[in-house]
């Protein structure tokens, strides 16, 4: 199963933190096993970014006392690289947020890869964090006549369940999860396993929870299943997977939920984009281009914030009130002036982040571009 350390509250105290008159030192390290395979690789990957740091504090104007600092906490990110890259317990990326002053050293194992970079700011750059978007918990059944398997976690770590987990021995009370035993089971046995499985499903619902479900059965049997469920699961029944029930592998079960879960995900993205598109057109809960999208942050009106990966636009803020802006020279908040960022769309998603708002990255879409690549939908 892929390692995933991240989680909306993690994100949100990230988001949050700060190291005034300090810095804090933000490493991602790309673990993919396509691209870095090999420990020299990857200890070739920590040295570069250990350097392009180094060269980033030399350029830095940081005071005296805050570079020296610094200087020793490249110091404890690089022996920690170093061990987290041979051990990397099936991350395929890695986060560091290092920062002595604010009494922050944090490692994200993160379930995909991840670009690698070396950013120094006084706060956790989280951009890239942004993008996994919330993790929802996925439930995988598969059932047959005579079967039922469940795996659950999220997307990218989905585990099965054993005979003995606790969801299955509640359903094994109400009657068992184990189908009927004759290789030619009749209609009364298929529906009272179906009832099973149903009652299995609601008792993991209940004791782990979950978002999305996904069911593989053979296609005869569809219906009856989704009959058989109870509202609350049913209205989680997201998609159904092509797999061969007794036999497939986890890693089989694993790359079809993805697909289906993958697809899934566009359809929202297509159902958001047609929500902007509409409060575009009647001028009323959305904002496109920065600077109606910066304002409504400011505001703190934004429900969605979109905008295109890779996406680097400049801006500036406001370092005592945390205003964005695009070009003010003044924070109108508290008449201070306010500083430059190369990036304003870290900031964006930072501020989005703390104010409970979804956060979503598009990947190879065109409708933002007569945007300038980000809008967002507005809570009023």
């Amino acid at each position: 199963m892929r390692a995933n350390d991240l989680d909306p509250a993690r994100l949100r105290r990230l988001a949050g933190l700060k190291a005034p008159g300090g810095a804090v030192l933000s490493l991602y390290v790309d673990l993919d096993p396509t691209t870095f395979a090999t420990p020299p690789a990857r200890d070739s990957q920590v040295s570069s970014l250990v350097d392009e740091m180094d060269r980033r504090l030399r350029a830095s104007e940081l005071p005296h006392e805050a570079q020296t600092a610094a200087r020793a906490d490249l110091d404890r990110a690089r022996e920690a690289l170093g061990q987290l890259v041979t051990n990397a317990n099936g991350a395929r990326g890695v986060a560091l947020f290092v920062s002595g002053p604010a009494d922050l050293f944090e490692v994200v194992r993160l379930p995909r890869p991840v670009a690698s970079r070396a950013v120094l700011d006084d706060s956790p750059w989280i951009e890239p964090l942004v993008r996994f978007g919330p993790d929802r918990r996925v439930c995988v059944a598969l059932v047959d006549r005579h079967h039922v398997r469940l795996l659950h976690g999220t997307r990218d770590g989905l585990s099965e369940l054993d005979a003995d987990a606790e969801p299955l021995r509640r359903s094994h009370e109400e009657g068992g999860p184990d189908g009927p035993r004759h290789p030619r089971a009749n209609d009364a046995e298929v529906r009272d396993h179906l009832k099973r499985v149903a009652h299995a499903l609601l008792a993991l619902q209940k004791r782990r929870g979950y978002e999305c479900l996904l069911i593989g059965a053979p296609g005869e049997l569809r219906t009856d299943i989704e009959q058989a469920l109870h509202p609350y699961v049913r209205e989680r029944l997201d998609g159904w997977l092509d797999v061969q029930v007794e036999y497939a592998s986890p890693d089989d079960v694993r790359r079809a939920a993805a697909t289906v879960l993958d697809a899934e995900r566009r359809r929202r993205d297509d159902a958001t984009l047609e929500r902007l598109r509409e409060g575009i057109g009647r001028g009323d809960r959305a904002a496109a281009g920065l600077r109606e999208v910066l304002k409504a942050l400011n505001e703190r009106r934004v429900e969605t914030l979109l905008y295109d990966a890779g996406l680097r636009v400049r801006g500036v803020v406001g370092t005592s009130t945390g205003f964005l802006g695009v070009d003010e020279e003044i924070d109108p908040i508290d008449g201070s002036p306010t500083e430059q960022r190369d990036d304003i769309v870290e900031n964006a998603a930072e501020t989005a982040v703390l104010q409970a708002a979804e956060v979503r990255v598009l990947e190879d879409r065109p409708d933002l571009g007569p945007h300038g690549g980000i809008a967002a939908l507005l809570r009023f």
